[in-house]
């Protein structure tokens, strides 16, 4: 299995990498430079990357390696993933030589026993950099190999740059070598590497974006202990917030933002709900807030531009100057669907996941705690659940009385604790019978729906009012706007009022 963290440097940092004075403190042996060509292979159909692996032959002199890898899962920039290479006589590629006895019940492992294989493989992308490779022992004793690449990924007329450092963990612990990246991140402005060479280079041949990415099911086991559950719903959350990091750099799909922004308030709400039994750094609360808030900008004005905006101004008249409005409303989210982009690719961001990941790898919440916090951690999460389910339903049902008649002010706050009811439902659903869970969680979505839309509404109109006072063009279109959402909120009154009647006479999953 190899473990490898991937990060990102700007243009020209290399030699500033290279000749760092925290690099050299830690060599074991002079760095070596290497020109590397790599073919990767597939079939016509794309076979292999459908089932979500690469096949490369490396050329390094007159040396010929064969290397397969599986997408694997990163965390943070750290690729945990099944690496098989053996040695070729030549360029062209050769899977019956690979030992994957590990992968013969998968299906990439069914795809490489098909003696056709091999005659139906042809070039799909290449990729070309100069390599040096440091080997280096670290203060604890841990090995790593240090390889920097500069270059690039071509597929056809189509080429991306490569700009990467790739570190290896050739022997010790996964939480030294991001505290390594985090000492590395002192010397020159990385980022997170958000996907692989064969990820970028199949990106050029498929001509296909990042996708947004949802949360994926949790599962819970009723054995589990406070802290395993704790560690599964974390786990759970970044890898939303890591499926989406790519997409929201690369500015593509306004889909990505939002799910980057669901992923960080699942696991704000996360670390809330166990704060009671395990506390985490202020640090990781304060810089949550920060990148989400970076988001949220973006998020707000896709909202009004692309779904508020068009449907007020459906059927208007001519003289409220719809177009202008919507214009000026797209240009501000481009803008901050920018800033969105440079915030998840800047060292701060990158700090702060290296670190949220180091602490929940390492346990880290256990050094400040008394024997009888520990304990606490070993209970069953059943019961823990239970409770926390019961406090959450009981704090909405008192912040939502009278609900449909609350100023705003007051209706958020109940939107709040319906969120986090609703989060902490979803965490907790597989301890519960499913028709139980599932008839819970429709009535209370139901209601966060509509609490969520008169908050977008709350939103929109304060943003619509700066607008018209910046730009004076806007302003007539603006008031129509605010004139229709108005509206729209009074419309619901009754609506909200079926809704709260119907979530009131639930009682939690137990």
């Amino acid at each position: 299995m190899e473990r490898e963290l991937k990060m990102q440097f700007p243009a020209g940092q290399a030699k500033k990498l290279r000749e760092s004075p925290f690099l050299a403190s830690l060599l074991t042996e002079a760095p070596h430079t290497e020109r590397l060509f790599s073919t990767y292979f597939d079939t016509d159909d794309l076979a292999l990357y459908r089932c979500g692996a690469s096949l490369r032959v490396r050329t390094a002199g007159d040396h010929h390696v064969q290397t397969l890898k599986t997408n694997g899962s990163p965390r943070a920039g750290l690729y945990e993933r099944e690496e098989i290479e053996c040695t070729l006589n030549g360029k062209a590629p050769d899977p019956a030589a690979l030992p994957v006895d590990n992968l013969k019940d998968s299906n990439i492992g069914k795809l490489l026993r098909d003696a056709d294989l091999v005659n139906r493989l042809k070039p799909v992308f290449v990729t070309e950099v100069e390599r040096s490779v440091s080997l280096l022992r670290l203060p604890e004793g841990d090995e790593i190999e240090l390889a920097l690449d500069e270059g690039a990924v071509k597929a056809g007329e189509a080429a991306a740059p490569i700009r990467e450092v790739e570190m290896e963990l050739k022997h010790g612990e996964p939480d030294h070598l991001y505290q390594f990246a985090l000492d590395l991140l002192e010397t020159v402005p990385l980022s997170i590497g958000y996907a692989s060479k064969g990820s970028r280079g199949y990106e050029l041949v498929v001509q296909q974006h990042s996708e947004p990415v949802r949360a994926e099911p949790l599962k819970l086991k009723k054995a589990d202990t406070v802290e395993q559950a704790f560690r599964r719903v974390a786990e759970n959350c970044l890898a939303q917030i890591h499926g989406n990091e790519r997409g929201v750099v690369s500015g593509h799909d306004p889909s990505c933002v939002h799910q980057m922004r669901v992923g960080l308030r699942r696991l704000r709400s996360a670390l809330d709900l166990f704060e009671g039994v395990i506390t985490a750094p202020p640090f990781f609360q304060e810089e949550l807030r920060w990148i989400a808030g970076e988001l949220g900008a973006a998020r707000d004005w896709e909202v009004i531009a692309n779904a508020t905006l068009p449907t007020a101004f459906d059927g208007a008249p001519d003289d409220t100057h719809a177009a202008a409005v919507t214009q000026a409303a797209r240009e501000i989210a481009k803008e901050n669907r920018s800033r969105a982009a440079a915030a998840v690719d800047s060292v701060r961001y990158t700090r702060l996941i290296l670190e949220l990941t180091r602490w929940l790898h390492q346990a880290s919440w256990r050094a400040s705690l008394n024997d009888d916090k520990r304990a606490t951690l070993n209970r069953s999460i059943v019961k823990f659940a239970g409770k926390t389910l019961s406090r959450r339903h009981e704090r909405l049902l008192k912040r939502g009385r009278n609900l449909p008649d609350l100023d705003p002010h007051r209706r958020h706050r109940a939107r709040i604790a319906a969120k986090k009811l609703r989060y902490a439902t979803e965490f907790f659903a597989s301890l519960y019978p499913k028709q139980v869970v599932r008839h819970y969680v429709a009535s209370l979505s139901k209601l966060q729906d509509d609490l969520g839309w008169r908050n977008d509404v709350v939103v929109a109109d304060g943003l619509l009012k700066t607008l018209a006072s910046e730009r004076q063009a806007t302003a007539t279109g603006v008031g129509y706007a605010r004139g229709y959402l108005a509206s729209r909120v009074a419309a619901d009154h009754d609506a909200l009022q079926v809704l709260w009647k119907r979530f009131r006479r639930l009682s939690p999953p137990h």
